[in-house]
């Protein structure tokens, strides 16, 4: 697998634009700002009282303070320092509290991204590309997300680990003491595919990666379960020890 080149502000041709995971769509709550971070930008991640999710340029455009530290009222976010409000989808100002009576101009908003909501995860892209992130979705299985582990470590490493040295059990009283079947999924070095066979059992986890920046990322995962009658709870407790254990791997790395 070869080096994933970021430059030091976090950025590469090829990263930009494409689709990336960057919180579970249960954590953005309603009247909430969720602060994220990608390929060394920070974002700040809004849903509006008509579900929409923002993603937009955690800065104000007046004087560069951070949106996630101010107000969502649900139809339009309130920078904390002057007050100004941005309407939700397009980003206007709508308000300045200085100029009441005075409509903002129209190149007064605040700087968008692509967000969409898939499989349980918020996705950004950077660009202004449009076209959602698909994954593909086997009839009849159970999809569950799992806990996102932050890893001191680049994308590149985290992927590596996970190739090499992902171990998963269906059964989890059993040591899985032998490599599962990884691989990048569609040659795509930020998505790695784990499956694992017991008999007529099956189970994969779908790792999504967030570089956060050159050096750190986030590790999301999406587990898909063909065997109803296994303990889940069990399989997530074992997944959560298995990625701890790789993420400690990582960063030794």
């Amino acid at each position: 697998m070869s080096a994933i080149g970021l430059t030091a502000a976090g950025e590469t041709s090829a990263a930009i634009d494409r689709w990336f995971p960057v919180a579970r769509g249960e954590e953005v709550v309603p009247r909430h700002i969720v602060q994220a971070q990608l390929l060394g930008r920070e974002i700040a991640l809004w849903r509006d009282d008509n579900g929409l999710v923002n993603a937009w340029e955690n800065r104000c455009p007046h004087r560069g303070v951070r949106l996630s530290i101010g107000l969502n009222t649900g139809t339009e976010l309130h920078c904390r320092y002057h007050g100004w409000r941005y309407a939700s989808g397009s980003g206007q100002c709508t308000y300045i509290p200085a100029h009441p009576g005075q409509k903002p101009a129209a190149t007064m908003r605040v700087g968008r991204f692509g967000a969409a909501e898939a499989h349980g995860f918020v996705w950004v892209n950077l660009s202004d590309s449009t076209e959602p992130p698909l994954l593909s979705t086997p009839a009849g299985a159970q999809m569950t997300t799992l806990r996102s582990i932050y890893a001191r470590a680049p994308a590149s490493t985290v992927a590596d680990c996970l190739l090499r040295g992902y171990r998963f059990a269906l059964d989890p009283t059993v040591a899985a003491d032998s490599p599962t079947d990884a691989a990048l999924v569609a040659g795509d070095p930020y998505t790695v595919r784990a499956r694992v066979h017991a008999g007529q059992r099956e189970a994969s986890v779908t790792f999504l990666l967030q570089p956060v920046s050159a050096s750190h990322t986030v590790i999301h995962g999406l587990l898909t379960m063909y065997d109803v009658t296994a303990d889940r709870l069990a399989v997530l407790r074992h997944h959560n020890a298995q990625m701890s254990a790789l993420r400690d791997t990582a960063e030794r790395a």
